[in-house]
């Protein structure tokens, strides 16, 4: 009887455990624009085209297909478009941003799984809003609201570099920078510099 309960105990522990782990909310580590950019694989500037739930052969499972037109390819093979698959479960549980046809973002993604899969980089943290500022200058924003987005970031190893006046201007431009909306076109060109240095 005592081997019963004991074994019953377990499959219960067991099973809490599992349904535990998928209600938990994800825990991202806080990045820098460095740690993001060396993290991506892809970097583009572009509109999502539409995003919609489908069966995926290779994985025999339901996922949500991403695509986006590419604006400018900022890291990566040069593409006109760019179609992504993220699992199902992870943008149910609102743990992965979603997209909306017609929004114009500036993304930072992982390579591809074995199977397709990616995401942003640092979920949030790697999927940059373009908006239009109160005096209508083009701007981007994170999901975390770009804080600490600058921080930690070793400038001298840029200086050191023929990065060219308008990047190392960037950076002077946003060196207080602690968080809300970067200028879309400063923000393009730290990007491009940092890519430039990996």
């Amino acid at each position: 009887m005592g081997r019963i309960r004991n074994l019953t105990l377990v499959v219960v522990l067991i099973w809490g455990c599992l349904m535990t782990g998928e209600s938990l909310a994800v825990v991202v580590k806080q990045m820098n624009l460095e740690d993001v950019v060396t993290s991506s694989r892809y970097i583009f500037a572009g509109r999502c085209a539409g995003s919609e739930i489908r069966h995926d052969a290779e994985t025999g499972r339901q996922v949500v297909f991403v695509k986006f037109t590419v604006a400018q390819m900022i890291k990566g093979e040069e593409v006109d478009e760019i179609t992504f698959k993220m699992s199902r479960v992870a943008v149910d549980m609102g743990n992965v941003p979603t997209f909306a046809r017609g929004e114009e973002v500036i993304l930072f993604l992982y390579g591809k799984s074995d199977v397709g899969f990616t995401s942003p980089v640092g979920l949030a943290q790697g999927t940059f809003s373009v908006l239009s500022s109160s005096t209508g200058e083009k701007v981007v924003v994170n999901g975390n609201n770009n804080s600490s987005l600058l921080q930690g970031i070793d400038t001298t190893k840029y200086a050191k570099r023929t990065t060219g006046p308008s990047f190392l201007a960037a950076l002077d431009r946003v060196a207080p920078h602690q968080s809300g909306p970067i200028d879309y076109q400063t923000f393009i060109t730290l990007v491009e510099g940092m890519v430039d240095t990996k």
